[in-house]
């Protein structure tokens, strides 16, 4: 990862607040924040991040080869039953969608 710009681009394009991710990494949100605003972050907090996006996208690939009818997402955070906020997985339905036509409805 090239820049604070970078980072905090893919961290918002994956729908992860810092709040979850600080919780996931177990720091603090000001440490994401400093990241964001002039700090490069540690490799490993990178990577971390970089695999979220590589396993979003082979999520997507493999949504899209499915095609199948509508796609549901969670609602709520605590409605997920992966750990990851309910925001990342619309995103990710979204992107399926836009791609298949399927229609995305919210878990029963």
């Amino acid at each position: 990862m090239a820049s604070s710009a970078e980072f905090k681009s893919l961290r918002e394009s994956l729908q992860l607040t810092t709040k979850w991710l600080s919780r996931r990494w177990g720091i603090t949100e000001n440490s994401i924040q400093r990241w964001e605003r002039n700090r490069l972050p540690p490799d490993d907090v990178v990577d971390d991040l970089q695999s979220i996006a590589q396993q979003a996208e082979d999520t997507i690939i493999e949504g899209v080869r499915r095609d199948y009818g509508p796609i549901e997402v969670p609602r709520l955070d605590r409605d997920s039953r992966d750990g990851f906020p309910a925001a990342y997985h619309r995103m990710i339905a979204r992107r399926i969608a836009e791609q298949t036509g399927a229609e995305i409805v919210y878990d029963s």
